[in-house]
């Protein structure tokens, strides 16, 4: 099996490097390329010591702000139930709006209708007093 070997000058190198790793490993990769083989060979127990660091700080804030976070897991139970509680009582109105519908088609004919018969009042009314001369006149003749 033959293994071929590429030699490539150090900037070539580091291009080929930073180019595998994310946009947001780059930096890490730069640094690690400026590194010498004695830090290098100590990275990855600076690595281990750091998470080990980061663990605990996480676990210290957690402790001191559990408060905080049972405040926030009742607060987001206590909506989940107003949010439930709310979507039923929205499909309950969405039920009736087709009752509110025609009650206001009945209400608007209603209307419609007791419009009609005012009219014909006030039309009875500017008339009554000719009419009331018309329904005396068979009277009137009588005497």
């Amino acid at each position: 099996m033959a293994t071929e070997v590429v030699e490539m000058s150090p900037p070539e190198a580091t291009a080929s490097l930073l180019s595998l790793a994310s946009a947001s490993q780059q930096p890490y990769v730069s640094e690690l390329l400026s590194f010498t083989l004695d830090r290098l060979h100590k990275e990855p127990e600076l690595l281990r010591v750091d998470a080990e660091r980061i663990q605990r700080q996480m676990q210290e804030v957690a402790v001191g702000n559990y408060r905080a976070f049972i405040t926030a897991a009742d607060a987001l139970l206590a909506i989940r139930q107003e949010v439930s509680s709310i979507e039923k009582h929205l499909e309950s109105l969405i039920g009736e709006v087709p009752k509110l519908t025609s009650g206001c088609t009945e209400f608007i004919e209603s209307a419609e209708n007791i419009l009609v018969k005012r009219k014909m009042n006030q039309a009875l009314l500017a008339n009554h007093s000719t009419l009331l001369d018309l329904l005396e006149i068979p009277q009137l003749m009588d005497t």
